[in-house]
């Protein structure tokens, strides 16, 4: 009897272990669903049937320390405007960058100048305030940073000297808790990881798109 009684109880327990672990396991991929939901979201600012210019402001040390990064950025965002948004038409990058270079004291006209000047409906200017790829006080870990503020200038607007929207993008790569060495990514792979990361969330305000639910916890990877 009780060999009996001892065999059921260790049946039981066995039971209720699998039982464990397959709640435990259907938990987890029900979080794992969860973390790479993607939900549609719509523009936050209707460009569609417009004239625009993309305008890069960066201070020199930006400039000096990550060559080439302003024009990266001018001609990615650009171009997702010119494919994602309806009856758009977006000035060439390069037109624009010629603008800024002969176009003395540029970053001191007003809003109303500048937007008048490039001979546009719209002007989405992009005054990038932070780039850095590795910590404060940390050059030996990869964790890169783009803090910007995004304007909006309308052509004939009430607001002479100022943006009619405004809006803050602050992009991260590798997205946290990741934090990669000097060893397990180049400089290459985290400053094209940051670019594509601030180009895709700066363009997304213009058009229709699906982003993330979490996304902290997103795993881009798992989706190739």
């Amino acid at each position: 009897m009780k060999r009996i009684i001892c065999t059921t109880s260790l049946l039981l327990v066995c039971l209720c272990l699998a039982s464990c672990n397959i709640i435990g396991f259907g938990g987890a991929m029900a979080q794992a669903h969860e973390d790479q939901m993607l939900i549609e979201k719509p523009a936050e600012y209707d460009l569609s049937g417009q004239t625009v210019a993309v305008v890069i402001e960066a201070d020199l040390v930006m400039h000096y320390e990550h060559p080439g990064m302003a024009n990266i950025i001018a001609e990615a965002v650009a171009a997702r405007i010119a494919m994602h948004v309806e009856n758009v038409r977006v000035l060439s990058p390069t037109d624009v960058a010629h603008w800024q270079y002969t176009t003395s004291q540029w970053t001191a006209m007003s809003s109303g100048e500048i937007v008048d000047s490039l001979k546009v409906d719209r002007v989405v200017y992009i005054q990038i305030q932070n780039y850095r790829l590795t910590p404060p006080g940390n050059q030996w870990l990869w964790e890169a940073r783009c803090d910007a503020l995004i304007g909006i200038i309308e052509k004939n607007s009430f607001e002479q000297d100022g943006f009619d929207q405004t809006f803050e993008i602050n992009s991260i790569f590798p997205r946290r808790p990741s934090v990669l060495t000097h060893e397990e990514a180049t400089k290459a792979d985290i400053e094209r990881g940051l670019l594509a990361e601030f180009i895709k969330e700066t363009a997304w305000l213009f058009y229709l798109h699906q982003e993330p639910k979490n996304p902290d916890r997103y795993r881009p990877e798992l989706e190739q």
